[in-house]
């Protein structure tokens, strides 16, 4: 579906708003230079797009972490999150693997030891978690190795 273009009207009244659900700031009329208003603006809209399933340290235990809300799709089934944490005290001194699965079409977050590898049932990669001393010490994001494999 297309998005039509906006009227004069309709582009005046967005003119120095800010829209609630992404944060983008449309620009005053004669904004001058308008780089550091881009900028931004693809800061947002980058921050926005690639923040679904993002895994990041928690603060409730040193070796949790937190996987945002998000909404993706396996084998056609829609699996839509409210995000939560994870617990990986068990895979310390190890590399956790983070994914997701589908359960009955319900999304499923799981970590495996990097040992036993990715499921081999259909998944998405969302981190390796590295863990030493009970602590992490790394997060690496792999959700786009699935997104562009795709």
């Amino acid at each position: 579906m297309s998005t039509p273009d906006l009227t004069p009207t309709q582009a005046d009244a967005l003119t120095d708003t800010r829209d609630p659900r992404t944060g983008l700031r449309y620009p005053p009329i004669g904004l001058q230079p308008y780089h550091r208003w881009l900028l931004d603006t693809l800061h947002r809209l980058a921050a926005h797009a690639a923040s679904d399933y993002l895994v990041t340290p928690d603060t409730a235990t040193p070796t949790s972490i937190h996987v945002a809300p998000g909404r993706a799709s396996i084998g056609g089934t829609p699996l839509p999150h409210a995000g939560t944490t994870l617990e990986l005290a068990a895979l310390n001194n190890d590399t956790a693997l983070v994914h997701l699965t589908d359960n009955a079409g319900s999304p499923e977050l799981a970590a495996s030891a990097s040992a036993v590898g990715w499921p081999a049932t259909p998944h998405i990669k969302l981190a390796e978690v590295t863990l030493a001393a009970g602590a992490i010490t790394a997060i690496t994001d792999r959700r786009f190795e699935t997104i562009l494999a795709a």
